[in-house]
């Protein structure tokens, strides 16, 4: 039914219903200056039992979270009887209505369920470290930017159930496959982002085998994910085992899940949207910066060993476990550019490096990238002492010759710009080096792997085979997983082969592709 009040009237024309959500009801109204659509959540004051007078700009403030794949609220109004959420609308609608129109025949190729599940996670990471929680994510609240299969997931409603329901009574009483168990029982106050990875997983699980989690009656969810394990839910069978481990993972218990951005590193998420592939290869300028930068990156984890001196690596490597209060070995961008500040105070040298160092565009640095925007920023874009002026461009596109040209001084012949495998291993055989593997994700041995031996390398050949190679050898590949606890009931015994992760995806199913489905690579 038409919800129709005077001061939606005033700027909107209303166009029509979408239905219920959590908290009301939800329309699609037409600006009248512009004409655009937009999505409005309308939420009845007679239900918000905890409703105060700062609870509107706490619902405006949530304008200020800005993000690619969030949806993010334009405008909060309110008049006697509601309260009125304004968003920009989707034309593709939202995964709830994308997987209804899914028949039992189809099967969602994997790719492009890794695809909706890292967009959600993105968003994750951005909301999270802003200290912003969602609490009700659902396939209803992913909305699609088009009817394409290639869409751009936005999460909508991120911060409004802290605001409307911070008990979860509302949650509680419309309950779904897709709430954290302990939002449900209450047993536990909500105090960091715990139940939206629950969430993401329950997504996932939908994506993956077509239809939501079963209600688990375990007070964790144990028995849930102890039927994943074991391929008990008609469907994982024909998945591989390491997506069948994101879903464990973010199924365990509250205090033993992933933060966001430790999920968003898992291999399935890493080797189904790899930072490399055929899209590197095209002719556009997001191709061509992509890598630049993955180049820029690999050509700064082999100079770090040789231009940073070990006590030098070791204050770095301790402010930075002291800016990760979570202890995921990951840290926000923002908290990154503060770190390198205290080592470059050239805050636009330290900026592009980070954003360089993100690589993936993930907006979370660890270590290894720490120190890979660190060296650039004051190697390349600070000249000379830390207070000169920069030194641009700050490019990946433009830094990369100059990151080339300082390699071969260092480890080739200054006589040619050439260089072998064997000289770049002894001078790496640094204390900077050591540590570096031990405490950043790195392995020397296996990013030279891919260089040729007995042979020169010139500038050419190096920058196409570390191109090619994306990341391998560092973080960029996806971390390693630590085995799940032997005494939790889903604990894996899934014996993966991360080399052959493209090898297991999805590859040779029996049932038939969406026509929904989408390659990546």
């Amino acid at each position: 039914m038409a919800v129709r009040r005077g001061i939606l009237d005033r700027k909107y024309i209303f166009e029509y219903d979408v239905g219920r959500w959590t908290y009301g009801t939800i329309q699609v109204l037409r600006d009248r200056e512009n004409s655009q659509l937009k999505m409005c959540k309308t939420v009845p004051k007679a239900q918000l039992r905890m409703l105060n007078g700062d609870s509107i700009s706490r619902l405006q403030s949530l304008a200020d979270l800005q993000h690619p794949h969030i949806s993010s609220v334009n405008e909060v109004l309110e008049d006697q009887s509601n309260i009125y959420v304004l968003s920009d609308a989707c034309e593709g609608g939202d995964v709830a209505d994308w997987l209804t129109r899914i028949e039992d025949s189809n099967w969602l190729q994997e790719q492009t369920c890794a695809a909706y599940v890292r967009q959600v996670t993105l968003a994750m990471v951005h909301s999270h470290a802003a200290q912003v929680y969602h609490h009700d994510l659902r396939p209803s609240n992913l909305l699609l930017s088009s009817k394409l299969p290639d869409a751009t997931v936005k999460v909508t409603g991120f911060g409004l159930a802290p605001v409307l329901d911070p008990d979860n009574g509302i949650v509680q009483r419309n309950g779904n496959a897709y709430v954290a168990p302990e939002v449900l029982s209450g047993s536990d106050h909500l105090r960091d982002g715990s139940a939206d990875i629950w969430s993401i997983g329950a997504i996932a699980h939908t994506l993956l085998v077509n239809r939501a989690p079963k209600e688990s009656s375990g007070k964790n969810g144990w028995n849930l994910a102890a039927r994943v394990r074991n391929n008990e839910d008609e469907g994982w069978s024909e998945r591989s085992h390491l997506s069948r481990d994101f879903v464990m993972r973010a199924l365990m218990p509250a205090g033993e899940r992933p933060t966001a951005a430790k999920l968003l590193q898992h291999p399935w998420l890493k080797g189904m949207i790899p930072i490399g592939g055929p899209h590197l290869t095209e002719k556009t300028d997001v191709a061509r910066e992509a890598r630049h930068k993955t180049l820029c990156y690999t050509l700064a984890v082999l100079l770090v060993p040789v231009l940073v001196p070990y006590r030098d690596f070791e204050q770095l490597r301790i402010a930075f476990q002291q800016s990760d209060p979570d202890h995921d070995g990951l840290i926000d961008k923002r908290m990154a550019a503060r770190l390198l500040m205290s080592r470059c105070s050239i805050s636009e040298a330290v900026t592009a490096a980070v954003s360089i160092a993100d690589v993936g565009k993930e907006d979370i640095v660890d270590l290894c990238g720490a120190a890979c925007a660190d060296l650039i920023a004051r190697e390349f874009f600070a000249a000379g002492p830390t207070g000169a002026p920069l030194a641009g461009p700050l490019r990946a596109t433009d830094l990369a010759p100059r990151m080339l040209r300082r390699f071969f001084e260092v480890f080739g012949d200054r006589r040619q710009a050439a260089v072998q495998c064997h000289s770049i291993r002894t001078k790496l055989r640094t204390a900077t080096a050591r540590d570096f593997e031990s405490f950043a994700g790195v392995r020397y041995d296996e990013i030279l792997g891919s260089l040729p031996e007995e042979k020169n390398i010139d500038s050419q050949e190096l920058a196409s085979q570390l191109s090619v190679n994306a990341g391998r050898g560092t973080p960029l590949a996806g971390m390693e997983l630590e085995p799940l606890r032997d005494s939790s009931p889903w604990s894996s015994s899934l014996g993966m082969d991360f080399g052959g992760l493209l090898a297991s995806c999805g590859m040779g199913s029996k049932r038939a592709e969406s026509p929904h489905s989408m390659r990546l690579f």
